[in-house]
């Protein structure tokens, strides 16, 4: 596999390279096989470069609330490197995939090169960008509007994960999500196909709904 085809190795040159492969395992990962649990140590950075992976808590009753939904090239969780501190959730698998895990204490030194640094502060950010954007939603909008703005923005998100899961992320009750998700098939923004939601028309909610 070539590393420096990754945005996390690009400031590496080839004997920097050699040197991490000794401390980096491929790992090929079937459908929600764990990639780590809520309160591991934090041993490895991992680097998702194939498949989905969720990061997610349980509930009182069992129920996965998912947090995020991972695709490549994506690092994940490594704000648990940097602070040495347990993840603080679950994460595995939503498809077969391909994780790079790194040993985080040996791959510490590559950090000071300046694009290495980098590109963990982007990933950072990124992150940061997304978690800030969730919390507007709950502090300012209504609820039918932080509806309309996450299936505007995730819509693929809005597909694949269940009702329970989006009213977690977003701070509503399921049964409110429900009620409020019939208004959004009447305005032909989403429609059943078969037992899943799918978003029918996007443009529709710029139409309808302002943030």
């Amino acid at each position: 596999m070539n590393l420096k085809s990754f945005f996390l190795f690009k400031g590496l040159d080839d004997k920097d390279i050699e040197e991490v492969k000794k401390f980096t395992i491929v790992k090929k990962l079937k459908k929600d096989e764990i990639v780590f649990y809520e309160k591991e140590n934090p041993a490895y950075l991992h680097l998702l470069v194939e498949g989905v992976a969720r990061v997610y808590k349980v509930d009182s009753k069992g129920n996965e609330l998912i947090i995020h939904k991972f695709t490549p090239v994506s690092l994940i969780a490594e704000l648990a490197n940097l602070e040495n501190m347990p993840y603080p959730a679950n994460c595995a698998m939503d498809s077969e995939g391909v994780i790079l895990k790194i040993e985080f204490e040996k791959f510490k030194k590559f950090m000071k090169k300046g694009d290495v640094c980098f590109s963990i502060m982007s990933s950072l950010l990124r992150k940061m960008k997304y978690l800030d954007g969730l919390i507007q939603a709950n502090l300012v909008l209504d609820t039918e509007t932080k509806i309309a703005k996450f299936i505007y923005e995730n819509p693929e998100a809005f597909e694949d994960l269940k009702q329970h899961s989006i009213a977690s992320l977003l701070n509503i009750k399921p049964e409110t999500l429900s009620r409020k998700l019939k208004k959004f098939k009447e305005l032909g923004i989403i429609e059943n196909v078969g037992s899943k939601l799918k978003v029918k028309n996007r443009e529709l909610i710029k139409e309808n709904f302002t943030w």
